[in-house]
């Protein structure tokens, strides 16, 4: 296997990311979707030809991911140091700071969410359909049209913010909460850099802000979800320093951003109980903490409870790629060949059922085992976020933003088999997300797409694999002498 100079990784992922930038623009939205033309026209879709334009951008996202597990190994074998590796971020970022949201419509929700509650309507009881046609909802999914929010008080607060500094006006309501997403990656980076063995940082850097998940997505994409992910580290660094009042306004923080937070109460909770001396009045200390965070983030908008009612609103949106959907499928094909009789819908429902309760008792585990006080550090942080992972793929609809709940634990805290299974689900939920003639059977495309998404996966474990079983020698570093790259690009 011939590993590129550091130098080539920089450059590709560059025009990878640029590519799925430009292209996806051009590919356009989902039908009935009209999206404003951005900043000196560049969000506008080209007149015809997107579903070619929809495989050009997947070769760019198959290119960025299989540049980022060069990049991992190339951080892994000591090739390149921290310092490159935040480089090399930067430079894949920066093709997608000026794009329009990329492989989601959600951030056209967030304005008019943000607008309603500036205009002092209930986001958490109707949806954007209060404006009727025009620029707050044009650009919003039709499916999420009449939908409410589904977002904690604080995410809400947010978006109102957002909505009342910038007028409502897409572009730069796009490029403020665009500009947060990037504060929040670093904070997450930095914190997993010193969370992680001091070999082992370029590596945690590596995974959490050069990982297509962040770059097309978080960043690219425009997602709340990185707000969790950031303070997921702060967390575990507030417990292991018995800083609990802030572990405890830490954790309330992210659940009033959005429910994966409630992980986080959990493990500051249990993890206060399992320490020696003033265990109740402790944990007592921090509950009362917790809710008193909890109470003032919802105080801070109308109805501040409102959310917990629509946390179904994800769900409604059949995705095929899920845990439950695909526990449905297997059961319904067997059935089908056997006694038949029952339909994938109702089959569906008990298969998220099944999967809810197992992975209710199996994060209760992870906590539980997470919060002991004799766990080293990072074996509790690899805990915590395998209860966030878990979260994620038991949910009834998995997205890829949802990997950041857990990426800055697990790239900071796992081992190497951890981070193997982490690119691949990083890889994999990378294409969870497509321009919309890929996701369509009538033109074709679905099943090249299908195929290319394993033959990258393939690629992507074959290549770590085999960087595994080399000699030192042989590895990453043989190129370049054994020298890490720390300079300019």
């Amino acid at each position: 296997m011939s590993v590129p100079s550091p130098r080539a990784t920089l450059v590709a992922g560059a025009a990878a990311s640029a590519t799925v930038a430009v292209t996806v623009t051009l590919a356009g939205p989902i039908p009935g979707v009209v999206v404003p033309d951005g900043p000196l026209g560049l969000w506008r879709a080209a007149g015809e030809g997107r579903p070619a334009w929809s495989m050009v951008a997947v070769a760019g996202i198959t290119a960025l991911s299989l540049v980022f597990v060069r990049l991992y190994l190339l951080a892994r074998d000591g090739v390149v140091d921290v310092g490159y590796v935040a480089r090399t971020a930067a430079v894949w970022t920066a093709p997608v700071l000026l794009a329009q949201p990329i492989l989601s419509l959600d951030a056209y929700s967030y304005v008019a969410q943000g607008q309603l509650l500036v205009m002092g309507i209930d986001p958490y009881v109707t949806g954007p359909i209060a404006f009727g046609p025009g620029p707050l909802l044009d650009p919003v999914a039709p499916v999420w049209r009449m939908t409410p929010a589904p977002y904690g008080p604080l995410s809400l607060t947010l978006l109102g913010w957002s909505a009342d500094v910038t007028g409502a006006q897409h572009v730069p309501f796009v490029l403020v909460l665009r500009a947060l997403a990037i504060v929040a990656v670093v904070v997450a980076a930095v914190a997993a850099a010193r969370l992680a063995r001091p070999g082992a940082r370029a590596v945690a850097v590596a995974l959490v802000a050069a990982n297509p998940i962040v770059v097309l997505h978080l960043i690219g994409g425009v997602h709340l979800d990185v707000l969790v992910g950031a303070l997921a580290p702060l967390v575990l660094l507030a417990v292991r320093r018995r800083w609990w009042w802030l572990a405890a306004l830490t954790a309330a923080a992210a659940f009033a951003i959005k429910l994966p937070g409630l992980v986080l109460v959990g493990y500051v909770l249990w993890a206060r109980f399992r320490q020696p001396g003033r265990r109740w009045a402790g944990t007592a200390q921090v509950l009362a903490i917790t809710v008193g965070a909890t109470l003032a983030a919802a105080a801070a908008v109308p109805d501040g409870w409102g959310w917990l009612a629509t946390l179904d609103t994800p769900g409604k949106v059949d995705l095929l790629y899920t845990v439950p959907a695909a526990i449905a499928g297997v059961a319904y094909g067997v059935l089908g060949l056997t006694v038949g009789g029952v339909g994938f819908g109702e089959l569906l429902d008990w298969s998220r059922v099944l999967c809810a309760a197992a992975g209710a008792a199996l994060i209760g585990w992870l906590i539980v085992r997470g919060g002991d006080p004799s766990m080293p550090v990072r074996r509790a942080g690899a805990l915590v976020g395998t209860a966030l992972v878990v979260l994620a793929l038991a949910a009834p609809v998995v997205h890829a933003w949802y990997l950041s709940w857990a990426l800055a634990l697990l790239a900071a805290c796992a081992g190497v088999v951890g981070h193997r299974w982490l690119i691949g689900l990083s890889v994999a939920l990378s294409f969870s997300a497509l321009p919309d003639p890929l996701t369509r059977w009538h033109h074709g495309l679905l099943p090249l797409t299908l195929l290319i998404l394993v033959v990258t996966l393939a690629l992507t474990f074959w290549w770590l694999a085999d960087a595994r079983r080399r000699p030192p020698g042989e590895r990453a570093g043989a190129g370049t002498s054994g020298l890490t790259v720390s300079g300019a690009a």
